[in-house]
């Protein structure tokens, strides 16, 4: 019964290879009974030329994975292995490389389309014409690239219209839609410039005429617009010292906002308004002084202190006993009443810390970073090839932001305005390389950090952006460090001077030393010198 089945199956296979039904009669005689018997063995040997010519034929026709398999059914009979492994090969070349031709098209599309929704019409077109003309897929991101250029030119258009009625909060808008579909138009670049003359003429008349709030409101119609642009940086500079003055003016600290405004007198000289603000805060300044050095401010009764006037902080002693209080860094700084104020700091100062080095103190808001020059050099002067302006750090309330008119490598990443972060490595050369730190959260003081391969003047490895107050020891989270600390220090700024007291759980045990400038001070084991900055010239001269 089995033998009569076997022959049924037999004959049909070679039925189907007689009447040209290939796939059948392999699946017929390659079942495993089949195979092994001799009738079996020729049906597939037969298959074997007829599979080959079938595959050629699938080859021919780019239908690689049909011919493949035809290759495969034709191994199964065992002959014509020189002529199947040669076609195999033949087979598997062209294929890789139809592949490879065929990723490197569609890796061509990807690219081009990606840059084409980034607005870079003009990158996606050049990359565009590697590509043949029978390429459907290119000729449709062709079509792509026309229409966003016919887009950009309608809002283009509609934005130039916006500029001559004065709307240009409205024309910034539309330009912002322009620059998305088309960046690099150079039609845009040129709307762009005239918009932004336009609003940086409103933004300096406001700040002109001490209209704040509009001046802001115009500048902030732009959003990214023009940010490589100075008069831009500038402006913004300008209102944020503005700002800055004002919440120093809310808070009552008006030896802080009179510093300001006396930043806006340089930015803004023809405003009358500042040279007002920055008189009335002279005044208030001179008066708090007074008052403060006189009989009442120093008057306490019954162990309760009085009000201090407005920006001056009452001893930390006299709250020593509230229950519950916990004193910050500032309750920790406080002068006794009646310290007479001496002449105004400098700027920039160099502190020589025995066991820890020299330091670069700034007490501006913004810090300028460059190369060595002899002419006029940054405010952190480095020996490297970089601008001698390079880029500008700047404290806006507790935060720092840098701005550059160059590219700038800020954690990793090219920028040219950035808010900075607690540990961001910022690059602005080879040899110009520092490490912003914020090391407490109890003082708004920053840090730049030089990098080994970074050198400065006066042998500086360190520079305190001072805002306030700072911290002396030896323990990571201070901005000075020295070695020889028995006790954690705090130096603030009181009364045109550099003070340096001991901090201990919010209780002062030691009288303040005032750092006199040129003159050596001691404290609780910290031996140090401050001096006025001076960048030293390759002549000897001091600049």
């Amino acid at each position: 019964m089995l033998s009569r089945l076997l022959f049924v199956r037999l004959k049909a296979a070679e039925n189907a290879l007689r009447d040209g039904r290939l796939d059948e009669a392999y699946r017929l005689a390659a079942a495993p009974d089949i195979r092994e018997h001799r009738r079996g063995a020729a049906v597939l040997a037969a298959l074997t030329e007829r599979f080959i010519e079938r595959a050629r034929d699938h080859f021919r026709a780019d239908r690689f994975t049909e011919a493949i398999m035809d290759m495969d059914r034709a191994e199964a009979g065992g002959v014509m292995k020189n002529e199947l492994a040669e076609l195999r090969g033949h087979v598997r070349t062209v294929m890789m490389e139809r592949q490879r031709h065929e990723q490197t098209r569609h890796d061509r599309h990807e690219t081009a389309r990606r840059r084409i929704e980034g607005g870079s019409l003009a990158a996606g077109r050049r990359i565009l014409e590697q590509s043949s003309e029978t390429d459907l897929d290119a000729r449709q991101l062709h079509r792509v690239i026309n229409q966003r250029v016919e887009d950009a030119a309608d809002v283009i258009d509609q934005t130039e219209k916006l500029i001559s009625q004065g709307q240009l909060a409205a024309a910034a808008s539309r330009l912002r839609t322009a620059r998305a579909i088309d960046s690099h138009s150079e039609a845009v670049a040129r709307v762009e410039a005239h918009l932004c003359d336009q609003v940086l003429i409103n933004t300096r008349t406001a700040l002109l005429e001490g209209k704040l709030g509009r001046a802001g409101d115009e500048l902030a119609c732009l959003g990214k617009l023009g940010d490589t642009l100075p008069a831009k940086r500038e402006l913004t500079d300008t209102l944020t010292t503005a700002r800055e003055a004002a919440r120093c003016i809310r808070k009552h600290l008006y030896t802080d906002a009179r510093r300001h405004a006396m930043t806006l007198a340089r930015l803004l000289p023809e405003a009358k308004w500042v040279k007002a603000a920055t008189e009335q805060l002279r005044q208030i300044d001179d008066n708090t002084t007074a008052l403060f050095a006189g009989p009442l401010g120093d008057r306490i009764e019954n162990g309760v202190p009085h009000a201090s006037p407005a920006g001056v902080e009452a001893p930390v002693e006299a709250f020593a006993g509230v229950s519950g209080a916990q004193p910050n860094l500032d309750e920790t700084v406080a002068l006794r009443p009646g310290v007479a104020a001496v002449g105004a700091l400098p700027e920039r100062l160099l502190l020589l810390v025995d066991g820890g080095g020299s330091y670069l103190i700034l007490r501006s808001p913004q810090a300028s970073l460059g190369r060595a020059a002899t002419g006029d050099p940054a405010d952190v002067p480095v020996f490297s090839d970089v601008a001698e302006r390079h880029a500008n750090v700047t404290r806006v309330d507790d935060d720092y932001f840098l701005f550059s008119g160059k590219d700038v490598e800020v954690a990793g990443k090219k920028t040219r305005h950035q808010l900075l972060r607690n540990g961001d490595r910022i690059v602005l050369g080879r040899k110009a390389k520092f490490t912003f730190r914020l090391p407490s959260r109890k003082s708004p003081s920053a840090l730049l950090d030089l990098s080994d391969t970074t050198k400065m003047p006066n042998d500086v490895r360190r520079v305190v952006m001072f805002h306030r107050h700072a911290t002396v020891g030896r323990s990571p989270a201070d901005h000075v460090w020295c070695q020889h600390a028995g006790a954690p220090l705090v130096l603030f700024e009181r009364n045109g001077a550099l003070w340096l007291r001991q901090k201990n759980d919010g209780h002062v045990d030691t009288e303040p030393v005032r750092l006199a400038l040129g003159e050596p001070a001691e404290i609780a084991g910290v031996s140090l010198v401050l001096e006025p900055w001076q960048v030293r010239t390759p002549g000897g001269q001091n600049v």
